[in-house]
């Protein structure tokens, strides 16, 4: 599951929803129905299920258009110096050629940056220039457009061409497609996609240094503490010093990500489903642990405490992420707490790098160092949802769109994607496992067929994680323990193991939409970072209850707090005054 961000300084999304009101005049973006004897609005009201035939449609026998029809797609770019136009890689090339002999569709490419998509596209939204097919991990977004008229209701859409679309509704799943449908509206903005799970963030530490410094696995914050101190004093000894001064943990920009392992040993083990509800957020759990006051407060005190203690990378919030990953590569860095996986990832090459800058010795393990109130690991795991995948109301073809979908959901399309070429980056083992190849000098692979994301997950829009893990688990573990060339199998399946082990999941709560949400995510998140940013690195612990006391309710101020209590008032309204839904 991918969770890294970079910062940019663009439009947020109340201000680009202020440009799509004023391009659309704002009696037409807030109609809620359509007039008498009128057919109901895209994205207003209940629309009509229209009754489909291929020939009607414009499709002969083989769901294949008679005449081509042209869609723009958003196609997420990292600007990997490999692969510094993602849309002219081979990846991108195969899916445009391939679905245009297969359903005669013309794909064109609009070019979003990875980091900064939100904001890339709900400026695009609100002048009207979004792609037909749209994917973001901003639910807020979403949301926003939608109730403003932005967006097409993909209920009666899938309803309509639901048997032409048998791949998508195999791979996502009929809870996850229908995941944001309203009950009562039948609106649906955006289907959303399949995240199938193997883990999501652990902390890891040095294993050499704790051999080098004859010290146990820690297994507490006060263990994981002394852990690091004994870094900082022994840095001078450690594998790695050499190469410049040690970092006993680093964190990286986004603390809520960086620490989240931290934070989440401090929520409450009695927390309630209503709690947990009413203190959410759209975005992803990160978002929603700041919404409990004290867990922020007291885990934003221990890395203030670890900041002046010397226990943190000092320019966390003032230097580029890629810098402090330089460092782990380098070998100079004793522990930080990131994606479940991302240590063994080729792409990164943390392992790999810290081995030839260190020596062969140097290795990085998973480690559950914190425990909450009820002496217990607990790491919250959002639902098996992963982006959003959206059509504007300017799309004109959304049929062509959704068998775009369909044709991007196929077993046989995912394998080479999620893959890529057998016998240059994987081999299929006998028992059916694929086994993934490292790029050697005996196995060059050209710029253009270099993947730059964990399983082409930039172009694989509608699952994250292997494809077939709900259909056959026992391949997709042994070829999931084969997809990190260098890095022993039984490394991969024991951190699965451990993040999956004390993983904890909340239901879906549906309840009628939170206005108070609308446009809210930029601003309240930027607002959390100078926060954390300002209270870690920036304020003397003599002084941090009041400074951190101050910017809270100025974060409550802006907007957070009015969300707190809807959400408990939409509770209240749905389920009444229970802590847990029927």
């Amino acid at each position: 599951m991918e969770k890294m961000k970079k910062r940019f300084l663009l439009p947020s999304i109340a201000a680009a929803a202020m440009l799509f009101l004023a391009a659309c005049g704002a009696g037409d973006a807030t109609t809620t129905g359509a007039g008498p004897g009128e057919a109901p609005a895209p994205g207003q009201g209940t629309a009509q299920i229209a009754e489909f035939t291929p020939e009607a449609s414009g499709l002969d026998e083989n769901l294949r258009f008679i005449e081509p029809r042209t869609i723009s797609v958003a196609l997420w770019d990292r600007a990997n110096e490999r692969v510094p136009v993602f849309a002219e890689s081979y990846w991108a090339t195969w899916v445009q050629d391939a679905i245009l002999a297969e359903h005669n569709i013309i794909v064109e490419w609009v070019t979003v940056p990875r980091w900064s998509e939100e904001e890339i596209q709900s400026t695009m939204l609100a002048g009207a220039m979004a792609p037909d097919v749209g994917l973001t991990f901003s639910d807020g977004m979403v949301r926003s457009f939608g109730q403003m008229g932005g967006l097409l209701n993909l209920y009666p859409l899938l309803q309509t061409y639901r048997d032409v679309l048998p791949n998508l509704y195999s791979l996502v799943g009929e809870e996850m497609i229908y995941w944001e449908l309203d009950p009562v509206t039948n609106e649906l903005f955006a289907i959303t996609g399949r995240l199938f799970q193997d883990g999501r963030s652990l902390t890891f530490i040095r294993e050499d240094w704790l051999n080098t410094l004859n010290l146990p696995i820690p297994t507490t914050l006060e263990e994981f503490e002394y852990t690091l101190t004994a870094f900082r004093d022994n840095a001078n000894i450690l594998p790695g010093s050499e190469n410049g001064p040690i970092v006993p943990y680093f964190l990286g920009h986004d603390i809520t990500w960086h620490a989240g392992t931290l934070f989440e040993s401090l929520i409450p083990s009695d927390v309630t489903e209503r709690e947990w509800f009413v203190h959410s957020f759209p975005g992803n759990n990160n978002e929603r642990l700041f919404h409990f006051e004290d867990v922020i407060r007291e885990g934003s005190r221990i890395l203030n405490r670890w900041f002046h203690n010397d226990l943190l990378w000092r320019d966390f919030a003032v230097s580029e992420e890629q810098i402090g990953w330089d460092f782990v590569v380098l070998g100079r860095v004793g522990s930080f707490t990131i994606n479940w996986d991302f240590p063994f990832r080729a792409a990164e090459g943390l392992i790999s790098g810290m081995r030839e800058h260190v020596g062969p010795d140097a290795n990085l393990i998973p480690i559950m160092p914190f425990v909450n109130d009820a002496g217990q690991v607990r790491t919250f795991f959002p639902q098996q949802t992963d982006r959003s995948i959206f059509f504007p109301v300017t799309n004109t073809e959304p049929l062509a769109s959704l068998l775009y979908l369909d044709f991007m959901s196929r077993p046989e399309v995912l394998d080479l994607l999620q893959f890529g070429i057998e016998g240059v980056h994987h081999e299929v083992l006998p028992n059916g496992a694929i086994s993934s190849l490292a790029e050697t000098a005996d196995n060059p692979w050209p710029d253009h067929q270099f993947i730059p994301s964990l399983r082409n997950f930039d172009i694989a829009l509608t699952v994250n994680g292997i494809h077939f893990s709900e259909s056959d688990p026992d391949r997709a573990v042994a070829t999931l323990a084969l997809g990190y060339p260098g890095i022993d199998p039984d490394a991969i399946v024991e951190a699965r193991n451990m993040g999956l082990r004390y993983a904890y999941w909340f239901r879906n709560v549906i309840t009628r939409p939170i206005a108070s949400e609308e446009g809210m995510t930029v601003p309240l998140i930027d607002a959390r970072d100078t926060l954390l940013h300002t209270v870690v690195a920036g304020t003397s612990p003599e002084d941090f209850d009041s400074v951190f006391t101050a910017m809270y309710q100025n974060y409550l101020s802006l907007g957070a707090a009015a969300v707190i209590a809807e959400r408990e008032q939409a509770w209240l309204e749905t389920f009444g005054d229970v802590d847990t839904m029927p």
